[in-house]
């Protein structure tokens, strides 16, 4: 019988050969500004647009059906980092004066404080004008490395990624790094080795770059209208800065696979809205809310990390690696501000909208319901609402008051009228109940908005780009 002293070190032998508490994963973002999802191959576009996401596909769960929630970037990319929607964070255009926009306020809980509060180092590495700290999106980050774009005046996305990935080479810590490039942003400057891959050689058959010579606000109003060669051309070029944004995103995997991060790295990559080329008559974005602008790539590795969060997860969230997976269910941008915070181990805000993205792969109910998406506010124009259901989309200007129901393909786009008057009323009211069940009412936000004050280089930047006169 062995002693009792025996028995003690053969106790603390076998606890202190425990397994350590998991390390929770690093959390990337890599967002590319203005990037449609049916202008990525992966998503079945017929150029070959998206060679290094189409790889990531293999390893990561590719959601067919991402709603945004707003078809400009400030506003969308506030509801991504908040959970909330543009009603309630206000981080958008003033609905009464064009040349005011309004700034998040700091007391509002964002993914980089909720993260950071539970021991992650946090940086955001940012090119767009309306992620200027004067918007009050860096609540949170350590680091807040913002370079705005403006005209022809841009960091690319290569340079970007440079930037993040030599930030996480130097920290130990479980790291958040969220990645907003401007490719394929408008003006359509695609670098040089790429310049031609689609367009093909010969001078352009529409003056570019667009930002320069008036063109781009000739091409918004209509003034300058382009024939089907031009049309094409333009969609083109747009595609070849869709194909840099994918270099990147290469770039991007193999730094975090030579650091060793790989494995231990949930990484997702969206858009924050997409891109108008005059499907209902517009270019550009920030005009509407039809699908070319609200539905946005979505695809997340690395779901089976992390602990497996609430609502029943525990016992049925498979252990396997669901790599490769489609789902196509519809979600939203606010599902992945829930999703990165479950991974982390970390309760949502109270308030907050969105569901944990892995309840998808699990849980027949997630699939089974309707989920409609809230969307709300436009850079132009008079201010609009769309509830984004599994069949139709609900437009509403809140300041007419006239409304459009229209019938969608079955991801969620291509917007076309409804032909029966009386379908459509009746269609028209099931939604309406929806959109108040959510936004609570149908008038203009004021809320406590704060006025962001903007400088006078990022001012210049808003004008090179068209934002403002």
């Amino acid at each position: 019988m062995p002693s009792m002293v025996t028995l003690l070190l053969l106790l603390g032998a076998c606890s202190s050969h425990r397994a350590p508490e998991q390390r929770p994963p690093d959390l990337v973002i890599y967002l590319v500004d203005t990037m449609r999802a049916d202008h990525l191959s992966v998503y079945g576009h017929e150029r070959p647009t998206s060679p290094n996401i189409q790889a990531f596909a293999e390893e990561s769960v590719l959601f067919r059906r991402a709603i945004s929630h707003s078809g400009w970037t400030l506003a969308s990319t506030a509801s991504l980092l908040t959970g909330l929607y543009p009603v309630e964070h206000l981080a958008t255009r003033d609905p009464d004066d064009p040349l005011r926009f309004n700034r998040l306020s700091p007391s509002t809980p964002t993914l980089a404080s909720r993260l950071k509060a539970a021991g992650y180092v946090t940086a955001a590495f940012v090119d767009n004008v309306f992620l200027a700290p004067e918007f009050g999106l860096q609540s949170g980050f350590d680091v807040y490395d913002f370079v705005g774009a403006g005209g022809t005046d841009e960091r690319s996305a290569s340079d970007t990624v440079a930037a993040a990935l030599a930030w996480m080479s130097t920290r130990d810590e479980p790291c958040f790094a969220y990645i907003h490039v401007m490719e394929p942003h408008m003006p359509y400057m695609p670098p040089a080795h790429l310049r031609g891959r689609f367009t093909g050689p010969g001078p352009a058959p529409v003056p570019t770059p667009f930002a320069e010579g008036e063109v781009l606000g000739r091409l918004m109003t209509g003034d300058l209208m382009p024939s089907p060669r031009q049309k094409e051309y333009i969609e083109k070029l747009y595609d070849e800065e869709i194909l840099a944004a994918d270099e990147a995103f290469g770039e991007l995997v193999a730094g975090l696979r030579e650091q060793g991060r790989w494995d231990r790295s949930v990484v997702a990559v969206t858009a924050d809205h997409g891109e108008e080329f005059w499907e209902h008559g517009g270019f550009e974005h920030g005009q509407t809310l039809y699908g070319e602008l609200l539905r946005v790539p979505l695809l997340v590795k690395g779901l089976q990390l992390g602990p497996r969060g609430q609502d029943g997860v525990q016992g049925e969230f498979p252990l396997d690696d669901p790599s490769g997976r489609q789902v196509t269910t519809q979600v939203q941008l606010a599902d992945l501000f829930q999703t990165f915070l479950a991974l982390a181990g970390q309760e949502a805000p109270a308030g907050t909208h969105g569901d944990d993205l892995r309840r998808s792969l699990w849980d027949p109910a997630f699939a089974a319901t309707t989920r409609p998406v809230l969307s709300e506010d436009c850079l132009y124009g008079p201010p609009r609402v769309a509830i984004t259901s599994l069949r139709y989309r609900f437009i509403l200007n809140l300041e007419s008051r006239n409304a459009a129901v229209l019938q969608l393909d079955d991801v969620g786009q291509n917007d076309k009228d409804i032909d029966d008057e009386a379908t459509a009323r009746q269609l028209g009211r099931q939604l309406f109940d929806d959109l108040i069940e959510l936004r609570g009412d149908v008038r203009k936000h004021r809320g406590t908005a704060q006025t962001a004050r903007i400088d006078s280089e990022n001012m210049e930047k808003l004008r090179a780009l068209g934002y403002v006169e």
